[in-house]
C-alpha cells in the first residue's frame, strides 16, 4: 500500500510561506506542530520534497544525466546548455535547483526543531529524527556534488540571518552528510509494516553512508575512506534483506516495485494530483504512439547519445531492457533514428507524467558494485571477490566473464559496467567526477560535436553558483572558472 503519499496534500495545506532567499528563510504556521499526526504530516512533506528533488523536478536529470556522455542536446532550450557545457550562472534551472533544495532542507530542519517539543513515544521520536536527518543528508549529497561547498543550514533562519550565511567547504558539507546518515542508521528501524512501506530504514541509511564514503574517497577530497565504506556496505549485503535479480529488465517493472532489489525507493501514486511518477513520460519522444506510451511522451525527453548506444557490447541484454531503439510516430511512421530510455515504462498510468511506479533511489546492485570498487581500491586481486561481483553483472547481461590484470584495468572496467548498469538513473556524471575521469572522457565525447574546448578544466566538475543567490547575498562566492 502507498499510504506514505496520502498525507502529502495535507502537509502542503499546513506548510510554511517561503521567501525565495538563499538560504531559505521560512516562517512556520503558528501552532501547526502540536501532535504526532501533524508531525507525521510534516515528515511526509520531507519525503515529498526528496521525491520532488530526485525525480519530479526537471533539474533532477538535467544536472545529472544530461551532463554526461549518455546524452546530447544540440539546441539551447532546456538542458542544451548543460549538455554542451555552455551554461552560465544565469541559467534558470540552476537557481531552481538551488532554491528548491534549500526549501526541502528547511522542511527537515523544522521537523528536527519541533520534534523535542511534542510528547510522543520515544521510539517514534527516534524514527522521525532519523527520517528527517536521512532526507536532509540526501539533499545535501546532491548539492555538494552539483556545486561543491554550499552553505550549511541546519536550523530555521530569520531573514537577516539568511543574508549572513556563507559557503562551507566541501569537506564540511560531507561531514554533515556523514553525521546525519550515521545518526539515521542508529535511529531508524530495520523494517516497517506494510502500511509504512517506503520510509527510510537503517539499511537505507547505511547504504547511502557507504556510498558517501566512496565519494569522499574520490575527487576532490580523496580521503581514502575505502575500508570504512567496504565495511558498511558489507553490513547491508550481509543483512539478507536484499536480492540480486537475475533478470535485469525485472528490476524496473511495476510488479516488482516493492522487491528486494531496492534498498530505498521513492513512492509514487498515479491519480492523486501530483503524486505520480513523470519519469517514463519525460523520457519518451513527444510524438510517440499512444499504443507504445499511453498519453504520449514529452518535449523534455532525454536525447540519447550515439556514443552510449554504440558502446554496448554485442548481446548485452541491458541495452534492449533500457533503450527503445525504434518506435512508432503518431503518424504511423517507424522511427529508427531517435532511441529513448524505456526504464520504468511499466505499470498503471492515469495521465501524462502520472505513472504509478516507484523510483529506486538506491539499488542493491549499486551497493554490490560500490563494495567491489572498495575491495579493488584496498588491494587488487585478479581472482578476488571484486572480479567475481562484476562478472555476476556481466553474466546477467548475457556476456562472457572478463578478467583484468591490474587495479587500473579494474577501475576502467567498473566505469563501463556502471555506465551500462545505471544508464538514465542519474549516476554517470557523478561517477565520472568522483573518479576524476570527467575531463578526459567528456573532452573526447564533446570532440565528436566539435566542442572539445567547452570542457575547459576541472572547474567544470561543478556548476556555477546561481547568480540570483549571489545577488541576494554577496557573502556567497562564485565557483572558479565562472567569474
Amino acid at each position: 500500500m502507498k499510504r506514505i503519499v496520502v498525507a502529502l496534500a495535507l502537509f502542503h495545506l499546513a506548510s510554511c510561506d517561503t521567501l525565495d532567499l538563499v538560504p531559505i528563510s521560512q516562517r512556520s504556521v503558528e501552532g501547526f506542530y502540536q501532535n504526532q499526526t501533524q508531525l507525521n504530516q510534516a515528515i511526509m512533506g520531507c519525503y515529498n520534497g526528496l521525491r520532488n528533488a530526485l525525480v519530479s523536478q526537471q533539474y533532477s536529470y538535467m544536472l545529472t544525466e544530461s551532463r554526461s556522455d549518455n546524452t546530447f542536446q544540440s539546441l539551447d532550450y532546456n538542458d542544451g546548455n548543460i549538455t554542451r557545457f555552455s551554461e552560465t550562472s544565469l541559467l534558470p534551472v540552476l537557481y531552481t535547483a538551488w532554491s528548491n533544495s534549500y526549501n526541502k532542507i528547511q522542511r527537515c530542519n523544522k521537523v528536527l526543531e519541533e520534534l523535542p517539543k511534542i510528547d510522543i513515544e520515544s521510539q517514534l521520536a527516534k524514527q522521525y529524527e532519523g527520517e528527517a536527518k536521512f532526507i536532509r543528508a540526501l539533499l545535501y549529497f546532491d548539492m555538494v556534488r552539483f556545486w561543491g561547498g554550499v552553505p550549511i543550514v541546519t536550523k530555521s533562519l530569520t531573514i537577516n540571518e539568511g543574508y549572513e550565511v556563507s559557503r562551507n567547504s566541501i569537506e564540511e558539507v560531507y561531514s554533515l552528510i556523514e553525521q546525519d546518515l550515521r545518526d539515521a542508521a542508529e535511529l531508524l528501524p530495520s523494517a516497517y509494516d506494510a502500511a509504512n512501506y517506503g520510509r527510510a530504514t537503517r539499511w537505507a541509511a547505511k547504504g547511502f553512508l557507504g556510498k558517501t564514503l566512496v565519494y569522499q574517497s574520490g575527487y576532490p577530497l580523496q580521503k581514502n575512506r575505502w575500508t570504512e565504506a567496504a565495511n558498511i556496505l558489507k553490513e547491508v549485503i550481509d543483512s539478507g534483506q536484499f536480492e540480486f535479480f537475475e533478470d535485469y529488465a525485472e528490476i524496473f517493472k511495476h510488479a516488482n516495485e516493492r522487491g528486494k532489489q531496492s534498498v530505498f525507493s521513492l513512492i509514487f501514486r498515479s491519480g492523486a494530483e501530483g503524486e505520480g511518477n513523470p519519469f517514463p513520460t519525460r523520457n519518451a519522444p513527444n510524438f510517440v504512439s499512444r499504443n507504445e506510451v499511453p498519453f504520449g511522451g514529452s518535449p523534455l525527453q532525454l536525447f540519447l547519445s550515439a556514443d552510449l548506444i554504440n558502446s554496448f557490447e554485442a548481446g548485452d541484454l541491458r541495452k534492449d531492457a533500457a533503450i527503445a531503439s525504434t518506435w512508432t510516430h503518431t503518424s504511423g511512421e517507424v522511427i529508427e533514428s531517435m532511441p529513448y530510455s524505456k526504464k520504468y515504462l511499466d505499470g498503471p498510468v492515469a495521465a501524462a507524467s502520472d505513472w504509478d511506479i516507484n523510483w529506486i533511489a538506491l539499488r542493491y546492485d549499486d551497493v554490490l558494485m560500490l563494495y567491489a570498487e572498495c575491495l579493488n581500491e584496498t588491494g587488487f586481486n585478479p581472482d578476488g571477490e571484486a572480479v567475481t561481483i562484476l562478472n555476476r553483472f556481466r553474466t546477467r547481461a548475457g556476456l562472457e566473464p572478463k578478467s583484468v590484470n591490474s587495479q587500473q584495468e579494474f577501475r576502467l572496467w567498473m566505469e563501463n559496467e556502471r555506465r551500462f548498469e545505471f544508464c538514465f538513473e542519474n549516476q554517470r556524471w557523478f561517477d565520472l567526477v568522483r573518479t576524476d575521469r570527467a575531463l578526459e572522457v567528456m573532452k573526447s565525447f564533446l570532440a565528436q560535436y566539435g566542442l572539445e574546448s567547452a570542457m575547459q578544466s576541472k572547474d567544470r566538475y561543478f556548476y556555477p553558483i546561481p547568480q540570483p543567490a549571489i545577488d541576494i547575498n554577496n557573502k556567497i562566492t562564485q565557483n572558479p572558472g565562472y567569474d
